[in-house]
Parts: structure tokens; C-alpha cells; sequence
């Protein structure tokens, strides 16, 4: 009689206690912050912290229908940048720390960069050789790109449609318009700008030092940021395949129809074991 052979779950270990860990800590950190704001009565921080909590979800989605496999430490740098989305936006760290959106970005690039490689290990699987290698690389820096535009342009959608305003505005003393000269022939440079006055139709003013940027330099620099993020995973990435691929194999794992086959393969040996001690 034959008998199917099926596939053996990998014990969970330390890796998968880690797995569910972060996950936890991130629930908690979500549940948690939605209760606070809630409490002191704002209720739109407080929606979007209990929203975040989708993420786990969608990540554990994607996995299943992707088959990728991650590192607990991936998990935590996609949760990472997820908190910081909660902390910047709800708790005010992009006033309070202006430079924490910088972070947030350049951290992107590296860990969506990962995510691409591991995707593209679905389509051709571990890359053996040189060639399929830097295939993996450059499409994971190519999904990172992506990602930072999708982000742009749902910010931008926000903006225009909802008057939400997610492009952070800048304070400049300076610009080149061509507009201004009639002309794409020439260009009009204003410069030394310390003062920018609106008038209201109600007869009110509001007095700006310097002039408003409404966006550009903050899409723009972010897009960059990510960019930066994206290249040093690039370089990262080359250098650790000429030393051996440590870095690799820390933050990314082959795709998981192999280990699902060499798990088969694992228990045929076995069955046949078995029959033959029959």
C-alpha cells in the first residue's frame, strides 16, 4: 500500500519564539497606544494605532501566498518602521525630532530592499551563482524604489483629495521659477526671502519667516533618503557575498518550497527506513 508522504513542521525553536515575540511586543504597543489616546480623547491616533495592528497581518499574508521566509530580525525591522510611523505621526516625534523621519526612511530602503531580494528568490530560487545573485540585489533595490514612490504618491493622494497633510511642509529662503519669467527660456531667481505675508479675505495675515514650501523638498528628500538606504544594502550585500554571505543569511532565508522539498525528502528517507527495518 502506498502511503503519501507528507512534509514535517519544523519544530518552532528560538527563532520562531522570537517570531512571536516580536509580534507580541508589537500588538501590545499598538493595543497600548490606542487605549492611551482614546483616553485623553484623540480618537483619529487612536484609530490608527489599533490600525497598525493589520500589519502583522498582512505580513504573515504575504508570506503564505509569496512563500518567504524571513528572519525574526527582518520581522522587527519591518515592525520598526511601523512604530515609528505610530511615533512620529500620533506621539509628534517628526516636530519634536526632525530628524526621525530621515531615519525612517533610510531604514526603509534597507529593509524593503531585503523584502524585494526575497521575493525574487521565489522566482528563481537561492541564487547559486554569481549572475542570479546580483539579479536578487538589483531587483531588491529596484522594489525598494517602488515602495518609495507608492508611499509618495499615497501621501500625495492624501493631501489633494482627503486635506490631510502628509507632505511636511518647509521653510525656504530661495527658489528659481520659470513661471515668474514667462519663459522656459530663462528662469527668475528669488533669493533672501525672511519674509512671507497672507492675506485672508476676512482681512487677517499670517506672517511666515521665510517662504513655504508645500511639499517638494520633503518628497523629494525622502525619496533620496530611501535612495541612500537602498545603495547601502546594495553595497552591503556585494561586499558580504565576496566574504562568504553572513549578512545574507542573517537576514534572509531560501525560499520556502525548498525547505518544504528538502523536508519531503527528509521523510521519504525515513518511510524507507522504516519499510525496509520491516
Amino acid at each position: 500500500m502506498s502511503q503519501k508522504i507528507r512534509a514535517k513542521k519544523p519544530p518552532v525553536g528560538a527563532a520562531g519564539a522570537a517570531y512571536f515575540v516580536i509580534l507580541g511586543v508589537y500588538a501590545c504597543f499598538c493595543v497600548g497606544s490606542s487605549v492611551y489616546f482614546f483616553t485623553v480623547h484623540q480618537v483619529r491616533n487612536g484609530v490608527m494605532s489599533l490600525l497598525f495592528i493589520l500589519i502583522a497581518g498582512v505580513i504573515e499574508l504575504a508570506s503564505v501566498l509569496f512563500c518567504v521566509r524571513t528572519r525574526p530580525v527582518f520581522i522587527a525591522g519591518v515592525l520598526l518602521i511601523a512604530v515609528g510611523c505610530i511615533l512620529g505621526t500620533c506621539y509628534d516625534f517628526y516636530t519634536k525630532l526632525p530628524v526621525f523621519d530621515v531615519i525612517l526612511h533610510g531604514l526603509s530602503g534597507v529593509v524593503f530592499a531585503c523584502c524585494g531580494f526575497a521575493l525574487m528568490q521565489v522566482f528563481i530560487g537561492e541564487p547559486t551563482s554569481l549572475k542570479g545573485y546580483v539579479a536578487c540585489i538589483l531587483f531588491g533595490f529596484a522594489f525598494s524604489m517602488m515602495i518609495a514612490v507608492l508611499w509618495e504618491l499615497f501621501e500625495y493622494m492624501s493631501t489633494a483629495l482627503l486635506g490631510l497633510d502628509m507632505q511636511e511642509d518647509s521653510i525656504i529662503h530661495g527658489f528659481g521659477s520659470y513661471f515668474l519669467a514667462g519663459s522656459h527660456n530663462e528662469i527668475v531667481i528669488v533669493d533672501g526671502i525672511v519674509k512671507t505675508v497672507i492675506y485672508y479675505g476676512d482681512g487677517q495675515t499670517l506672517v511666515i519667516d521665510g517662504y513655504l514650501d508645500i511639499g517638494l523638498y520633503d518628497t523629494l528628500g525622502d525619496m533620496l533618503v530611501c535612495f541612500i538606504g537602498g545603495i547601502l544594502f546594495l553595497a552591503a550585500f556585494a561586499i558580504d557575498r565576496a566574504a562568504g554571505g553572513k549578512l545574507c543569511r542573517a537576514l534572509i532565508l531560501p525560499p520556502a518550497k525548498k525547505f518544504a522539498a528538502r523536508a519531503a525528502a527528509e521523510g521519504g528517507s525515513e518511510l524507507a527506513a522504516g519499510e525496509s527495518g520491516s
